[in-house]
Protein backbone atom coordinates (compact mmCIF):
# COMPACT_ATOMS: atom_id res chain seq x y z
CA UNK A 1 0.00 0.00 0.00
CA UNK A 2 2.95 2.34 0.60
CA UNK A 3 3.79 2.45 -3.12
CA UNK A 4 0.21 3.49 -3.99
CA UNK A 5 0.34 6.28 -1.40
CA UNK A 6 3.66 7.62 -2.69
CA UNK A 7 2.57 7.53 -6.32
CA UNK A 8 -0.81 9.09 -5.42
CA UNK A 9 0.73 11.88 -3.28
CA UNK A 10 3.04 13.01 -6.09
CA UNK A 11 0.32 13.01 -8.72
CA UNK A 12 -1.86 15.23 -6.52
CA UNK A 13 1.02 17.64 -5.84
CA UNK A 14 1.70 17.99 -9.59
CA UNK A 15 -1.98 18.24 -10.57
CA UNK A 16 -2.79 20.87 -13.25
CA UNK A 17 -6.06 22.75 -13.11
CA UNK A 18 -8.22 22.89 -16.23
CA UNK A 19 -9.34 26.02 -18.07
CA UNK A 20 -7.34 28.26 -20.41
CA UNK A 21 -4.91 30.66 -18.77
CA UNK A 22 -1.72 32.20 -20.11
CA UNK A 23 0.13 33.89 -17.22
CA UNK A 24 3.28 34.80 -19.16
CA UNK A 25 1.37 35.88 -22.30
CA UNK A 26 3.39 33.71 -24.67
CA UNK A 27 0.41 32.20 -26.48
CA UNK A 28 0.72 28.80 -24.78
CA UNK A 29 -1.88 27.64 -22.24
CA UNK A 30 -0.48 27.36 -18.71
CA UNK A 31 -1.79 23.78 -18.54
CA UNK A 32 0.75 22.68 -21.18
CA UNK A 33 3.38 25.43 -20.76
CA UNK A 34 6.63 23.65 -19.83
CA UNK A 35 8.47 26.96 -19.26
CA UNK A 36 6.26 29.32 -17.21
CA UNK A 37 7.27 32.96 -16.64
CA UNK A 38 8.98 33.27 -20.01
CA UNK A 39 10.01 36.91 -20.67
CA UNK A 40 7.52 38.76 -22.86
CA UNK A 41 10.08 39.50 -25.62
CA UNK A 42 11.11 35.83 -26.10
CA UNK A 43 9.94 33.71 -29.02
CA UNK A 44 8.70 30.34 -27.77
CA UNK A 45 8.09 26.89 -29.23
CA UNK A 46 4.92 24.77 -28.92
CA UNK A 47 5.90 23.86 -25.35
CA UNK A 48 6.10 27.50 -24.25
CA UNK A 49 9.91 27.40 -23.95
CA UNK A 50 12.28 29.97 -25.53
CA UNK A 51 13.53 28.72 -28.88
CA UNK A 52 17.13 28.93 -27.61
CA UNK A 53 16.35 26.83 -24.51
CA UNK A 54 15.84 23.07 -24.54
CA UNK A 55 13.40 21.55 -22.04
CA UNK A 56 14.97 18.62 -20.18
CA UNK A 57 11.97 17.77 -18.01
CA UNK A 58 11.25 18.10 -14.29
CA UNK A 59 12.76 16.19 -11.38
CA UNK A 60 11.07 15.66 -8.01
CA UNK A 61 12.92 14.34 -4.97
CA UNK A 62 11.07 13.54 -1.75
CA UNK A 63 12.11 12.31 1.71
CA UNK A 64 9.50 11.15 4.18
CA UNK A 65 8.92 9.63 7.61
CA UNK A 66 5.79 7.67 8.58
CA UNK A 67 5.13 7.03 12.28
CA UNK A 68 2.51 4.39 13.19
CA UNK A 69 1.16 3.82 16.71
CA UNK A 70 -1.07 1.07 18.14
CA UNK A 71 -3.11 0.84 21.35
CA UNK A 72 -0.13 -0.62 23.26
CA UNK A 73 1.98 2.38 22.15
CA UNK A 74 4.26 0.23 20.00
CA UNK A 75 5.86 2.28 17.23
CA UNK A 76 6.85 1.75 13.60
CA UNK A 77 8.91 4.40 11.79
CA UNK A 78 9.16 4.15 8.02
CA UNK A 79 11.80 6.38 6.38
CA UNK A 80 11.13 6.66 2.65
CA UNK A 81 12.77 8.04 -0.47
CA UNK A 82 10.89 8.92 -3.65
CA UNK A 83 12.25 10.22 -6.94
CA UNK A 84 10.29 11.16 -10.07
CA UNK A 85 11.27 12.36 -13.55
CA UNK A 86 8.60 13.99 -15.71
CA UNK A 87 8.99 14.80 -19.40
CA UNK A 88 5.90 16.28 -21.04
CA UNK A 89 3.24 13.59 -20.49
CA UNK A 90 5.61 10.82 -19.37
CA UNK A 91 6.78 10.20 -15.82
CA UNK A 92 9.14 7.68 -14.25
CA UNK A 93 9.48 7.10 -10.51
CA UNK A 94 11.60 5.10 -8.06
CA UNK A 95 10.98 4.60 -4.33
CA UNK A 96 12.43 2.71 -1.38
CA UNK A 97 12.04 2.70 2.40
CA UNK A 98 13.72 1.74 5.68
CA UNK A 99 11.42 0.36 8.39
CA UNK A 100 12.27 0.59 12.11
CA UNK A 101 10.08 -1.22 14.67
CA UNK A 102 10.03 -0.40 18.40
CA UNK A 103 8.53 -2.80 20.95
CA UNK A 104 7.07 -1.90 24.36
CA UNK A 105 10.60 -1.78 25.85
CA UNK A 106 11.85 0.68 23.19
CA UNK A 107 13.99 -2.01 21.57
CA UNK A 108 14.49 -1.18 17.88
CA UNK A 109 15.03 -3.35 14.82
CA UNK A 110 15.47 -2.07 11.24
CA UNK A 111 14.60 -3.69 7.93
CA UNK A 112 15.25 -2.67 4.32
CA UNK A 113 12.18 -2.13 2.14
CA UNK A 114 11.44 -3.24 -1.42
CA UNK A 115 12.26 -1.08 -4.45
CA UNK A 116 9.38 0.18 -6.60
CA UNK A 117 9.74 1.30 -10.24
CA UNK A 118 6.87 2.95 -12.11
CA UNK A 119 6.29 4.35 -15.64
CA UNK A 120 3.21 6.49 -16.33
CA UNK A 121 1.54 8.52 -19.07
CA UNK A 122 -0.92 11.42 -18.65
CA UNK A 123 -4.08 11.68 -20.74
CA UNK A 124 -5.94 15.01 -20.57
CA UNK A 125 -9.20 16.43 -21.84
CA UNK A 126 -11.38 19.36 -20.82
CA UNK A 127 -13.33 17.30 -18.26
CA UNK A 128 -11.07 14.61 -16.89
CA UNK A 129 -7.35 14.20 -16.24
CA UNK A 130 -6.00 10.67 -16.05
CA UNK A 131 -2.67 8.93 -15.58
CA UNK A 132 -2.11 5.30 -16.53
CA UNK A 133 1.01 3.68 -15.12
CA UNK A 134 2.72 0.30 -15.01
CA UNK A 135 5.25 -0.75 -12.42
CA UNK A 136 7.11 -3.47 -10.62
CA UNK A 137 8.22 -4.21 -7.09
CA UNK A 138 11.76 -5.57 -6.90
CA UNK A 139 11.94 -7.71 -3.78
CA UNK A 140 14.86 -6.57 -1.62
CA UNK A 141 13.11 -6.32 1.77
CA UNK A 142 14.02 -8.39 4.78
CA UNK A 143 11.83 -11.45 5.36
CA UNK A 144 9.80 -9.94 8.22
CA UNK A 145 8.33 -7.09 6.11
CA UNK A 146 8.42 -8.31 2.48
CA UNK A 147 7.14 -11.23 0.46
CA UNK A 148 10.54 -11.98 -1.07
CA UNK A 149 8.89 -12.11 -4.51
CA UNK A 150 8.73 -9.61 -7.39
CA UNK A 151 5.31 -8.08 -8.16
CA UNK A 152 3.84 -6.26 -11.16
CA UNK A 153 1.07 -3.67 -10.96
CA UNK A 154 -1.03 -1.30 -13.05
CA UNK A 155 -2.54 1.92 -11.67
CA UNK A 156 -5.12 4.35 -13.07
CA UNK A 157 -5.53 7.81 -11.54
CA UNK A 158 -8.54 9.98 -12.42
CA UNK A 159 -9.27 13.56 -11.34
CA UNK A 160 -11.83 16.25 -12.14
CA UNK A 161 -12.05 19.91 -11.09
CA UNK A 162 -15.56 21.25 -10.47
CA UNK A 163 -16.72 24.79 -11.23
CA UNK A 164 -15.99 25.70 -7.59
CA UNK A 165 -12.40 24.42 -7.94
CA UNK A 166 -13.07 21.33 -5.82
CA UNK A 167 -10.95 18.40 -6.98
CA UNK A 168 -12.58 14.96 -7.15
CA UNK A 169 -10.09 12.14 -7.51
CA UNK A 170 -9.87 8.36 -7.57
CA UNK A 171 -7.19 5.72 -7.99
CA UNK A 172 -7.55 2.09 -9.00
CA UNK A 173 -4.74 -0.45 -8.90
CA UNK A 174 -4.25 -4.15 -9.53
CA UNK A 175 -1.17 -6.11 -8.46
CA UNK A 176 0.03 -9.44 -9.83
CA UNK A 177 1.80 -10.93 -6.82
CA UNK A 178 4.84 -13.11 -7.48
CA UNK A 179 4.54 -16.84 -6.80
CA UNK A 180 6.33 -18.28 -3.81
CA UNK A 181 7.30 -21.92 -3.17
CA UNK A 182 6.67 -21.42 0.57
CA UNK A 183 3.58 -19.17 0.92
CA UNK A 184 0.50 -18.88 -1.28
CA UNK A 185 -0.12 -15.23 -2.20
CA UNK A 186 -3.13 -13.88 -4.07
CA UNK A 187 -3.35 -11.00 -6.53
CA UNK A 188 -4.77 -7.83 -4.99
CA UNK A 189 -6.99 -4.91 -5.97
CA UNK A 190 -6.81 -1.44 -4.39
CA UNK A 191 -8.66 1.84 -4.80
CA UNK A 192 -8.83 5.36 -3.35
CA UNK A 193 -11.76 7.79 -3.47
CA UNK A 194 -11.44 11.36 -2.29
CA UNK A 195 -11.90 15.09 -2.68
CA UNK A 196 -9.55 18.04 -2.24
CA UNK A 197 -9.49 21.83 -2.25
CA UNK A 198 -6.92 24.62 -2.39
CA UNK A 199 -7.58 26.44 0.89
CA UNK A 200 -4.93 28.97 -0.11
CA UNK A 201 -2.98 29.26 -3.39
CA UNK A 202 -0.10 27.25 -1.86
CA UNK A 203 -2.08 25.10 0.59
CA UNK A 204 -3.91 22.00 -0.68
CA UNK A 205 -5.98 19.75 1.60
CA UNK A 206 -7.71 16.44 0.76
CA UNK A 207 -9.81 13.72 2.42
CA UNK A 208 -9.88 10.16 1.07
CA UNK A 209 -10.97 6.59 1.72
CA UNK A 210 -8.39 3.90 0.94
CA UNK A 211 -8.97 0.19 0.37
CA UNK A 212 -6.52 -2.58 -0.50
CA UNK A 213 -7.17 -6.29 -0.80
CA UNK A 214 -4.82 -8.42 1.29
CA UNK A 215 -2.34 -10.70 -0.47
CA UNK A 216 -3.17 -13.34 2.16
CA UNK A 217 -6.54 -15.08 1.77
CA UNK A 218 -6.98 -15.40 5.55
CA UNK A 219 -6.12 -11.76 6.41
CA UNK A 220 -8.66 -8.87 6.49
CA UNK A 221 -8.40 -6.28 3.74
CA UNK A 222 -6.79 -2.90 4.45
CA UNK A 223 -9.14 0.07 4.95
CA UNK A 224 -8.39 3.59 6.14
CA UNK A 225 -9.41 7.24 6.12
CA UNK A 226 -6.73 9.81 5.23
CA UNK A 227 -6.37 13.56 5.62
CA UNK A 228 -3.56 15.07 3.53
CA UNK A 229 -2.23 18.64 3.57
CA UNK A 230 0.43 19.96 1.21
CA UNK A 231 2.03 23.39 1.34
CA UNK A 232 4.33 24.81 -1.37
CA UNK A 233 7.01 27.33 -0.40
CA UNK A 234 10.02 28.97 -2.07
CA UNK A 235 8.36 28.10 -5.42
CA UNK A 236 10.06 24.69 -5.79
CA UNK A 237 9.72 23.11 -2.32
CA UNK A 238 6.73 21.47 -0.69
CA UNK A 239 5.87 20.02 2.71
CA UNK A 240 3.22 17.30 3.02
CA UNK A 241 1.54 16.24 6.28
CA UNK A 242 -0.81 13.24 6.23
CA UNK A 243 -2.82 11.53 8.96
CA UNK A 244 -4.27 8.04 8.40
CA UNK A 245 -6.81 6.29 10.61
CA UNK A 246 -6.93 2.51 10.12
CA UNK A 247 -10.42 1.01 9.84
CA UNK A 248 -9.51 -2.69 9.77
CA UNK A 249 -8.58 -4.70 12.88
CA UNK A 250 -4.96 -5.58 12.03
CA UNK A 251 -3.44 -2.29 10.79
CA UNK A 252 -1.98 0.34 13.08
CA UNK A 253 -4.90 2.67 13.93
CA UNK A 254 -2.88 5.90 13.75
CA UNK A 255 -0.23 6.86 11.19
CA UNK A 256 1.31 10.30 10.81
CA UNK A 257 3.37 11.03 7.68
CA UNK A 258 5.67 13.99 7.07
CA UNK A 259 7.29 14.44 3.64
CA UNK A 260 9.58 17.14 2.27
CA UNK A 261 10.10 17.46 -1.46
CA UNK A 262 11.62 19.66 -4.13
CA UNK A 263 10.92 19.94 -7.86
CA UNK A 264 13.45 21.44 -10.26
CA UNK A 265 13.68 21.77 -14.03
Amino acid sequence: MNSYSLIFSTLILTHTLFGYEDSDIDGVDDAIDLCPDTPFDKLVDEDGCPEDKHYWGAFTLQLGNDISLDEEHNLIKNYSFFGNYNYKKWNFSLSNSQLTTYDGNDNASSSRGDIYLNLGYEIDNTYLQSNLSFGTKIATADENIGTGENDYFVTLNLSHVTDKQVILFSQFGYTLTGDSPLIEYQNSFAYTLGTGYFILPHWYSALSYDYAQSIYSSTPNYQSLSWMNSYTFLDDYYLSLNYTYGLDNISYPHTLSLKLGVTFE
